[in-house]
């Protein structure tokens, strides 16, 4: 039986989470490790995959929802969008603002 896995309400950071498989019939132990990034107690990742997991595919989220690929790339485009129409706007506020 597996324990759920869980951090501390609001944690911001990487988690190491390890899982130890037992062979029954050999007694064989199988370490595999993976890292979760969290932002303010969810899982998630602007810069990359936030769920890394050792010989699977990785795990793309976003204020803790999964994406997939596809989707997190999306998310990305318009992330830089919003980021880049805020600059001008910043800048157009700024250079408009003169003496009276």
């Amino acid at each position: 039986m597996n324990a759920p896995i869980s951090v501390e309400d609001g944690f911001s950071g990487v988690a190491e989470f390890k899982i130890i498989s037992t062979d029954i019939a050999t007694g064989s132990e199988t370490i595999s490790t993976y890292l979760k990034y969290y932002s303010q107690g969810v899982v998630h990742r602007d810069d990359g995959p936030a769920v890394l997991l050792e010989g699977k595919p990785h795990e793309w989220w976003i204020n803790g929802h999964q994406l997939s690929k596809e989707e997190y790339d999306q998310y990305l485009e318009k992330k830089a969008l919003r980021e880049k129409l805020e600059s001008k706007f910043n800048e157009k506020g700024i250079l408009k603002r003169g003496k009276i």
